[in-house]
């Protein structure tokens, strides 16, 4: 059962030439089996050896995702990948095909693409200068005709000392009549749109009135055929500046042309990032300067069309299907320097020493005969070269095993509820599994109706029906991905609505009622003998006491779901116990709990379900209370008061002795457990110190070791592998050392000193934390204080969680009440009286607000709220009792994982 427990993880040393280092990773990256230990992680990512490759790919990827963004532009198709696995296993094929090495795919694309990428910038600048060039003209021009229209042909008089032009729209009458001569200057341009009143008025305070400003809007659809003909509508870059909105301006002021107000504003056209254009002072000129401009932006635009096919033609060369792999050139390029990249990466994990590299990893003990096969292939294609070994080592004392688990696309989300809170420790219990069961349930719980449930159910199976294709529609995918989580909800939120006998606030009379009327009354009696089949009989939802019912009954179920769970995730932390040896905890923490939790919540529970199972009409009066009988038992000693369940005496010499054994429980779980510890502790045997073979290679690692230093002629092959076998035992003596530097350096800083040791001896082997405890998990260092305030804390906490988390299932209760109360409020505020008068326009108005409430507030808002009420549950009330969640998720070296994880911009 790999989904309840993790799978067995194996450590392991490879030892591996240079030469074969990237064949032997490529291998491990497709297998996706393998989690590589980084040898010093403290290290600096530029000092290491794969640096400038892993630089390299990023420039590669970085280049190629200016292509991608091109050809969105110019809406060229770049067929993608919809299955890496299958690509990873073509693109062997092809390299086979073709006759290439697997490695010089990096050196061929990186040349390929230096090339192709320079003159596509290239061609990319120059339609960006073409463009704005060609605004330039365009606005030229706009001034010249939008000046002509508002000056008129009296700016080209005699020495043009004319008064206002009558022709200007907005200038009194008054001033229409023939004035003295001024002598006026003019100053042309254009502005941002956005910014044009700010400029006008900046103007007007400038000139203190004295100047004249004119605005008009350039209408650039009107006047640009390049974009009427469609030639750029692909080219968003050269289109840019057209898009940005400009304003003509034409200032009309007195004055000589060097004066100070001529001066000023020209300032402010320049903090305006105005462009200022010259008035032709003659009209052949005017004409002249016109058609010039029309010829150069004539130019402009067969320059762009020019530009844009060139940039298409070099868009085209990566846009081409490769037949093999079905995909495009650009997108194969990219997803082979994604996986380079990751290589290197992995690479850049292991320790060099001269042309050997050595390394470390985890790997699930299954795939060890993988992996061995894998080596014996590369061995057999490069006989010539020898490929390396890989090691079985025992784990390292004091380090973290990651936690692996066999998921599929049924349980991934469940175990990505969990994920989300913690990951599992190394083969503890795991809660994805049980997650499946007991998450689905509680939704359905608060959630249970059969047309909402029915519904949810209905979605989540047209979800997981169509599946494929809606994978490959973005929008989609996220929900593809749940959809058994939901379909689950669903099948429980139905159940549960058939247990309530409850469709949208109406009931089902599929199977009669086991009451029948009394005659010329509105009472109802019980058919003697009569079982209703399968939930609620349908003459509770109009019975008088219906709702004091519903309320009796969810909350009594939800108090015995809640503590049913609470003592199953008790009894999943001894399992974990047994499994892990750890009997000290089994004995002093779980048998206390377990009892703790029985005879208090547990006899609850029962009790609550001894009083249904019994008649108490005619009696009612002697009905116990279950809350006054639970309160009774720690403040009067276990009396029943006379109300008892059954016998009298045997209830309170039954309570009594819960009373005695619950108070018990408590100095149980507090005292035993630390106090064993420090008798351990101070006898030695915990800290026992045992020889770590966790670095000590097999009786055979010479013997691995020299096969490879025979292949490297230039080495001194006995002193290396004499050298790497040292160092390989003598990492207890370096820990150790550490450690013990560690503690000086600790002590220095406690007495206020601040000199410390800063060189450390240079490990071979990964650097490990400190850190010791159960099975990887635990305390610095043995300190009886910690101890004793951590175990009083647990304490407190199980017996108080114990009284709170129960508390905390009556959200059961309530949410299903809200939910119930909600759907029979909209019913029949909206439908249900013009279905009791028989109102057509009420049912008309009232149908389309009902169907709205019903899905914007009961299937979306209510839904995630008993969604979120179910998640708190499972995390904090159940596996709060057996569950760490400070364990290391297993992150494999995979190929397929890094290209389907890969950033959608890259």
């Amino acid at each position: 059962m790999s989904f309840f427990r993790s799978e067995t993880m194996a450590y392991y040393q490879i030892i591996v030439p240079k030469e074969s280092a990237w064949e032997v990773f490529n291998e491990m990256g497709k297998l996706s089996m393998v989690q590589v230990v980084d040898m010093s992680p403290d290290e600096p990512h530029v000092n290491r050896p794969f640096y400038q490759y892993i630089r390299r790919a990023d420039e590669v990827i970085s280049k190629l995702n200016v292509l991608e963004a091109e050809m969105l532009k110019y809406k060229i198709k770049n067929l993608k990948c919809s299955d890496y696995q299958q690509f990873l296993e073509r693109m062997t094929l092809y390299t086979k095909d073709i006759n290439q090495s697997e490695d010089k795919w990096f050196d061929l694309i990186e040349s390929t693409l230096d090339e192709k990428y320079s003159q596509l910038i290239e061609q990319i600048q120059n339609l960006e200068q073409i463009s704005v060039r060609k605004n330039t003209l365009f606005e030229h021009k706009a001034v010249l005709i939008k000046s002509k229209e508002v000056l008129g042909p009296t700016y080209y008089t005699k020495g043009r000392n004319v008064a206002i032009n009558p022709q200007i729209g907005g200038v009194p009458e008054q001033q229409k009549v023939a004035q003295p001569l001024y002598n006026l200057n003019y100053l042309v341009g254009v502005v941002d749109r956005v910014e044009a009143n700010r400029f006008k008025r900046m103007v007007f305070r400038a000139s203190k009135g004295n100047a004249w400003i004119v605005l008009s809007d350039i209408e650039y659809s009107r006047i640009d055929s390049s974009l009427e003909t469609g030639n750029l509508d692909s080219d968003k870059s050269a289109a840019k500046n057209l898009e940005k909105q400009r304003t003509v301006f034409l200032i009309v002021y007195t004055g000589g042309g060097q004066d100070f107000l001529r001066a000023k504003l020209n300032k402010i056209c320049d903090s305006f990032n105005c462009a200022k254009f010259v008035l032709p002072d003659d009209p052949q000129l005017l004409v002249q300067k016109t058609l010039e401009l029309d010829r150069s932006l004539d130019e402009c635009d067969n320059l762009l069309r020019l530009t844009s096919g060139k940039i298409k033609e070099l868009l085209l060369e990566y846009a081409q299907i490769q037949p093999q792999l079905k995909i495009s050139l650009l997108e194969m390029s990219k997803l082979l320097m994604v996986k380079e990249k990751t290589l290197y990466t992995n690479l850049n994990y292991l320790y060099q020493k001269e042309r050997i590299y050595i390394g470390f990893f985890w790997a699930p003990k299954h795939v060890e005969g993988e992996l061995h096969h894998m080596l014996h292939q590369l061995s057999v294609s490069q006989s010539n070269t020898s490929v390396g070994q890989i090691i079985e080592l025992e784990p390292p004392e004091k380090v973290l095993i990651p936690t692996y688990f066999k998921i599929n696309e049924f349980n991934n989300v469940f175990q990505e509820i969990v994920n989300t809170y913690g990951i599992p420790r190394y083969k503890e219990v795991n809660p994805g599994m049980f997650a499946v069961m007991f998450f689905p349930f509680m939704f359905g719980i608060m959630f249970g109706d059969i047309g909402h449930g029915g519904v949810l159910f209905v979605l989540a199976f047209l979800l997981v029906k169509n599946a494929d294709t809606l994978k490959k529609l973005p929008d989609f995918a996220g929900l593809v991905q749940v959809r058994y989580l939901f379909l689950l909800m669903g099948l429980c939120a139905l159940y549960c609505g058939i247990i309530y006998n409850d469709f949208m606030s109406l009931t089902w009379n599929i199977f009669g009622s086991c009451f029948e009327n009394v005659p010329d009354s509105e009472e109802t009696v019980y058919i003697q003998g009569c079982t209703y089949p399968i939930g609620f009989d349908p003459k509770w939802y109009i019975a008088s006491n219906e709702l004091n019912f519903f309320n009796s009954f969810k909350m009594k179920f939800a108090i015995i779901y809640g503590v049913s769970q609470m003592i199953f995730g008790i009894l999943l932390k001894g399992v974990n116990n047994l499994y892990f040896k750890d009997y000290l905890s089994f004995i002093c923490e779980f048998l206390p709990q377990m009892i703790f939790m029985c005879i208090t919540f547990g006899y609850m529970a029962i009790m609550i379900m001894l009083k249904w199972g019994q008649s108490w009409e005619g009696r009612t009066d002697k009905a116990p209370s279950i809350i006054n009988a639970m309160i009774n038992i720690p403040l009067q000693g276990g009396s029943t008061e006379g109300k008892p369940l059954f016998d009298l005496e045997s209830q309170e010499s039954l309570q009594q002795s819960i009373l005695f054994w619950s108070f018990l429980c408590i100095p149980w779980m507090l005292l035993p457990k630390p106090i064993i510890e420090v008798i351990q502790h101070y006898s030695g045997k915990k800290h026992e110190k045992k020889p770590s073979r966790a670095l000590e290679p097999k009786d055979e690692s010479k013997e691995v070791l020299m096969p490879m230093l025979q292949s490297q002629k230039s080495i001194n092959q006995s002193a290396l592998a004499e050298e790497l076998r040292l160092q390989l035992i003598q990492k207890e003596k370096e820990k150790e050392l550490r450690r013990k530097q560690l503690e000086e350096q600790r002590l220095k800083e406690q007495a206020g000193e601040d000199d410390q040791q800063k060189d450390q001896p240079q490990q071979l082997l990964p650097k490990q934390s400190e850190k010791s405890g159960e099975h990887g998990h635990g305390h610095e260092e043995f300190d009886i204080g910690e101890l004793a305030v951590h175990q009083i804390i647990e304490t407190i906490e199980f017996v108080l969680g114990s009284i709170s988390n129960t508390a905390s299932y009556l959200r059961l209760w309530a949410l299903s009440l809200a939910h119930g109360q909600l759907a029979k409020v909209f019913f029949e505020k909206c439908i249900g009286a013009g279905i009791v008068d028989g109102n057509v326009i009420v049912l008309v108005i009232g149908w389309p607000v009902f169907l709205h409430c019903t899905i914007g507030v009961l299937m979306c808002m209510d839904l995630m709220e008993c969604f979120l009420h179910a998640l708190r549950l499972q995390w904090v009330e159940f596996q709060s009792k057996f569950y760490k969640a400070d364990g290391i998720k297993f992150m494999p070296f995979s190929f397929k994982e890094v290209l389907t994880n890969q950033p959608k911009d890259q």
